[in-house]
């Protein structure tokens, strides 16, 4: 897996979540929180990736209730999350 399949999930994220950001604060913000993210995925440190995780196991709690809707972002969520665990142990 690379940054640049990341950073293609995100941008699938963000194209379906920007549907719902403006009827949606959460959606809104999720989408402001994944542009700045493709950014801190392609300069990556340890620190960021625990953020990200944490900050991403967050996003899937609320996107559950929307799963209907978001056919494509809480599988993409998920990748993200497998992805940067992955990436962890190589960090500093």
């Amino acid at each position: 897996m690379s940054v640049e399949e990341v950073v293609k999930k995100i941008d699938e994220c963000i194209q379906e979540l920007g549907r719902f950001a403006a009827f949606s604060p959460d959606a809104k913000a999720a989408v402001e929180y994944l542009t700045k993210m493709k950014d801190e995925v392609k300069s990556l440190t340890k620190q960021k990736a625990e953020q990200m995780l944490k900050d991403i196991s967050e996003w899937e709690r609320k996107a559950q209730a929307y799963a209907a809707f978001l056919p494509k972002t809480i599988p993409n969520l998920k990748f993200i999350k497998e992805w940067l665990q992955n990436k962890l142990p190589e960090l500093k």
